[in-house]
């Protein structure tokens, strides 16, 4: 009877001495906002995702495939359900370790909605976790490292990458290999040099491009540890001491590799050198996805506070970038913090620190060709462009200009709380908190895309007998970008339907996308022949989707013999 009375008391005591956790309470506050920031997919997280049709579908797709090949032992490298009968060309989709490894069985076990969602949902606690144990390793209080963290883990950038690159969602390994390599560097500890290079190694792979910023965060890291010393008193053998940190660092992340390459590039058809070449695009696409100072200050796009006048100017000045790679603002809060750390902080590490890891990801971040005061000059993304063949989007540096932003910010956060003195008017450091709310906010509208109940066309062909599947419009070719998110629609409905499909998910070239555009428009005279020749039985014709390609919707065509109209889709079967 004692010890049943003692346990009420106990799970208090435990749950108290949870919660006065800081870190865990920048978890759980976190995952709320999370939670606020994707709604309504916490209520139908096996239905809906947050983003919309395009990359998030294809992600989803992905993730049906390998639950459905470890489910029913196919293989979770190519799915031969796509692209039949000339193959799904998977070989040439670059797969990441972590993502196969982690949500293979969680999409079997809980179906591929609810695990991109959680992939989405972890995305946001984690960074924020990661960033508040470095701001705090670097010490700060703990209030100023829950501000930094939750900057870094709810700009902008953040959120709109949450809406179609969910891999770069989880930016908590770049947080925690710089959180061990401060470690490394107070303690004097080689492990934490060679955990810093484990978490290099993870974030390598959860996502190559992310890896290869971190690279130059790393050398900024090293460059202003090796000048400031811990001690204040600069010695060669305090420089010196470097080098055996950053060789096991290296090594460590360097084990990573091997793996990671076999899951990058599969047997197929092609080389590793023609897979990388086929990413390689010209210079100009550099120039499109690189930063402009002024985004850092310009107000995010998608808050609704935002007037329509200011919206507009920015559309017009995206330099033919999308809002998922150029959403850069850092928040006018931060930044205020962030000047404020710099006259009023007296950690000269943090702060040279902060500096210099904003000062590379901006730098890094830059057109090809820059401009200032008239003069012309060629930026490092000119020159790494030549060699770097697989990176375009040189704006996700400004990854590291937000994380130096707000490690800056917690300084200036730190001092303004040491000097507003002590009771009630701490209640003043929520003011921040606030502010970076309304700035970081950009609902209503909801983001949310339905999956489930899917389209019912597909339901129909779930109940008839197995036949390859046509879509069209198939390789319009006038806007390219519609059509790869209309042809990862297609893909994406495969998962109820579970017909073989003529088309693929690399709808913008390849031996699909070729023979796809010799297939349109499915009324010209030899195209029903064809498609007999590769063995589809069923053509569905998006009739929407078709008429805005340019094309007709006639329902009588020479081959075909048209079925029904379901919700718009016009369904024929092949003579």
């Amino acid at each position: 009877m004692r010890v049943s009375s003692d346990r009420p008391r106990v799970l208090r005591a435990g749950l108290v001495s949870f919660l006065r956790r800081p870190a865990t309470l920048v978890f759980l506050v976190a995952t709320l906002l999370a939670i606020v920031v994707t709604f309504p997919v916490i209520l139908h997280f096996g239905d809906d995702i947050y983003g919309f049709p395009g990359d998030a579908t294809g992600g989803v797709t992905q993730y049906w495939w390998w639950g459905y090949a470890l489910v029913h032992g196919r293989s979770i490298f190519d799915n031969t359900l796509e692209g039949v009968p000339l193959g799904s060309e998977w070989s040439n989709i670059p797969f990441v370790v972590l993502p196969l490894i982690v949500f293979t069985p969680l999409s079997a076990l809980i179906g591929p909605v609810a695990s991109y969602n959680l992939l989405i949902l972890s995305g946001f606690p984690l960074t924020a976790w990661a960033t508040f144990l470095l701001v705090r390793r670097l010490g700060f209080a703990n209030l100023a490292s829950a501000f930094a963290g939750l900057a870094f883990a709810f700009s902008p950038y953040h959120i709109e990458k949450a809406m179609g690159h969910g891999n770069q969602t989880h930016m908590e390994f770049i947080a925690l290999t710089f959180y061990f390599l401060v470690r490394w560097r107070q303690e004097a500890r080689i492990r934490y040099a060679a955990l810093a290079g484990a978490m290099a190694g993870l974030q390598l792979w959860m996502d190559y491009s992310l890896s290869y910023v971190l690279v130059f965060g790393l050398l900024a890291f090293f460059v202003v540890s090796a000048l400031i010393p811990e001690d204040g008193a600069w010695t060669p053998r305090w420089l010196w001491r470097h080098v055996p940190a950053g060789a096991v660092m290296t090594v460590v992340a360097a084990l990573f590799g091997p793996l990671t390459l076999l899951t990058a590039h599969r047997p197929g058809p092609g080389s590793l050198s023609a897979s990388i070449g086929a990413v390689h695009r010209s210079v100009v696409e550099l120039q499109i996805y690189s930063a402009r100072i002024n985004e850092y200050i310009e107000p995010w796009h998608d808050n609704p506070l935002v007037p329509a006048l200011v919206k507009t100017w920015e559309d017009a000045r995206l330099h033919g970038s999308s809002w998922i790679e150029n959403s850069l603002f850092l928040g006018y809060v931060v930044i205020v913090l962030a000047l404020v750390g710099l006259v009023l902080n007296r950690r000269r590490f943090p702060t040279a620190l902060g500096i210099a890891i904003a000062l590379v990801g901006a730098v890094m971040s830059e057109p090809p060709m820059a401009h200032i005061l008239g003069v012309s000059f060629n930026t490092p993304s000119h020159y790494l462009y030549n060699f770097i063949t697989f990176f375009r989007v040189y704006a996700r540096f400004a990854i590291l200009v937000m994380l130096g932003a707000s490690i800056l910010a917690a300084a200036g956060f730190a001092a303004l709380q040491a000097r507003i003195g002590i009771g009630r008017r701490q209640l003043l450091m929520v003011l921040p908190f606030l502010l970076l709310a309304v700035e970081f906010n950009n609902m209503p509208p909801s983001h949310v895309t339905g999956i489930f109940p899917a389209p019912a066309e597909y339901t129909w062909l779930a109940s008839q007998p197995q036949g390859i599947l046509m879509e069209y419009p198939a390789n319009s070719g006038s806007v390219p970008l519609r059509q790869e998110v209309e042809i990862r629609q297609y893909m994406l409905y495969q998962m109820v339907h579970l017909h073989p499909t003529f088309l693929n998910e690399t709808a913008l070239n390849g031996t699909v996308a070729d023979a796809a555009a010799q297939l349109e428009p499915y009324y010209k005279t030899g195209v029903a022949a064809q498609l007999k020749g590769y063995g589809v039985r069923y053509v569905f014709v998006h009739r929407a989707d078709y008429v805005a390609a340019g094309w007709d919707v006639p329902t009588t065509v020479d081959g075909l013999t048209y079925v029904t109209t379901i919700d718009g889709v016009d369904i024929y079967l092949v003579d």
